[in-house]
Parts: C-alpha cells; structure tokens; sequence
C-alpha cells in the first residue's frame, strides 16, 4: 500500500512537468517528450493538459481536470479527461520544486493495472531520486522493472 503525500497543495503543484519514467501505457507507446501542465482553478480543482510527440513525430493532447473527492486526502485526486476517461492520481512524492512520484491503478477487463509517473521541473531527474521513486514503488509491492524512461529531447511542448 502506498502512502499518499498528505498536504498536496495545488497551487504549489501547478506549472509545467516533464515525464522522466513511467509504467507502460498503451496510449503513449512509442511517444517521447511527455510533458504536463497543471492550472490550479479558483474552485478548488486543477486543469491539465497532456502532451507529447508521437512516433511520427506529431503533437498529441489530451485536456482534463481533476480534482479531490475527499478533502481530507487532497493528494488523492479524480482524474477526468474531456474524452471521457476517469482515473484515480494519487501523488506520493512531491517536492513541489523539482519532483512528484504519481501512482494510479485500475482494472481492465478484470485484470489489475498499475500507473506510475516520475515527474520532474526539467527535462531531466537527478539518479538518487529516480532511485528513490523506483524504490518506494518496489517496497509497495509494485513491479519496477516495467519502468520506461520517456526521452526528453524536444524541448518545451509549451
């Protein structure tokens, strides 16, 4: 089990992010240069938008918001893009300067699936907290050999 970061503050947390490393994704699989941005909203909840290039070397993007259905755990966050899709994102590691650690897990088709993000404020993360993250993953029971590290070599997508 993984203990969420209690005191997300998303003021604190808005701006742009960069994907160091992640779990597999189907939607992302060959992209590079991921990169997010959050926008803190006056109620309560953050706007995002997701971008990368794919392997053909055009822009992808996805926009959604998300927002905590329990006060109490403000690092537990709904995850909703305007396409449709509905997620848990679940902060566990942030230092709101440099780097967060997202889990998010969910079932297709019952079959149990894991999400994790290493998120950084530049293009690139310091190894011991790489080393950290993968650890706090492993120590939760989580599989870290299926990490990925996403190349950054595009420059801003913002």
């Amino acid at each position: 089990m993984y203990t969420r970061y209690v005191n997300c503050v998303y003021l604190l947390y808005a701006g742009q992010w960069y994907e160091i490393q992640r779990y597999p994704l189907i939607s992302e699989l060959g992209s590079t240069c991921a990169q997010a941005m959050y926008v803190a909203q006056s109620d309560g909840s953050v706007r995002l938008e997701n971008r990368g290039r794919r392997p053909d070397g055009s822009l992808d993007s996805i926009t959604g918001s998300a927002y905590a259905e329990d006060p109490e755990h403000p690092a537990a966050l709904t995850l909703v893009f305007d396409e449709g899709f509905k997620g848990d994102y679940n902060v566990i590691r942030t230092d709101y300067n440099s780097s967060a650690l997202v889990y998010s897990c969910g079932s297709v088709f019952g079959v149990r699936i894991e999400y994790a993000w290493f998120l950084s404020r530049e293009p690139t993360m310091d190894q011991a907290v790489q080393d950290e993250y993968t650890r706090i993953l492993a120590d939760a029971g989580s599989d870290t050999s299926q990490l990925s590290v996403t190349p950054q070599d595009c420059g801003s997508l913002f």
